[in-house]
């Protein structure tokens, strides 16, 4: 989405919390939208700005309480919906993010409204003026391309994206996020975090991570492989 969105923080805007779904600013989510509330939300929405928050949930309760209103994470991912069909049993989305932000006030359903809605406030970056971008692009490269994590196809696709410079350091981050890091949890950590450099930190050692497991899958491939080739 190149072009700027205006999104009025004045109204309260839907959310749609989804267990192990993080949306990162300028990343999409397709969606496949079949409980009664949300195809309600998306209705609405659709007649409106078209925007939803997608939410976290907080803990576990939502596993007994799913259906009720449990506790949320208080930083959610603001998207526009960019795509959407309806279907037999709901509707198919495509969801945008376009920036952070933090829970203010909750807006529980009632009366007609089946949904949750919440009064958001933008989570600006805290300091990509302070922070030296370019170190933080240039040991980012390095780190996919030195290592083995430049045998992953979706690394091609991010080093693709790093050749760009029309695209900024905070948004390589967020893409890195959201193609290379699959654990929910941190990347909640990083769609919370103001701080670019605090952000960078978290997304260099989830690489690190990964890294690693693919180091060690590496090296459990040649054992087996020994182990075969020793006993024939």
């Amino acid at each position: 989405m190149a072009e700027s969105v205006r999104v009025n923080f004045n109204l309260p805007i839907p959310l749609f919390p989804l267990p192990e779904v993080v949306l990162l600013p300028q990343s999409v989510a397709p969606l496949h939208i079949f409980e009664p509330r949300y195809r309600q939300m998306v209705e609405h929405t659709l007649d409106r700005a078209g925007q939803i928050a997608m939410a976290c949930f907080s803990g576990q309760s939502w596993q007994s309480g799913y259906d009720e209103t449990p506790d949320l994470r208080p930083i959610v991912c603001l998207g526009q919906i960019v795509q959407h069909e309806r279907v037999h049993d709901g509707f198919q989305i495509v969801l945008h993010g376009i920036c952070r932000a933090r829970i203010m006030t909750m807006v529980e359903p009632q009366g007609d409204v089946l949904y949750r809605a919440a009064h958001l406030r933008p989570l600006l970056d805290a300091d990509a003026e302070t922070t030296d971008l370019d170190m933080v692009r240039s040991e980012l490269e390095s780190l996919m391309c030195d290592t083995d994590l430049q045998r992953l196809e979706s690394v091609n696709m991010v080093l693709k994206c790093m050749e760009s410079q029309q695209i900024d350091t905070p948004t390589l981050l967020e893409i890195i996020t959201s193609a290379l890091i699959r654990d929910a949890d941190a990347k909640y950590a990083i769609l919370a975090e103001a701080s670019v450099n605090a952000r960078a930190d978290l997304v260099r050692e989830q690489l690190l991570r990964l890294e690693h497991l693919l180091l060690l899958a590496t090296r459990q491939q040649r054992d087996d492989l020994d182990y075969n080739v020793s006993i024939n």
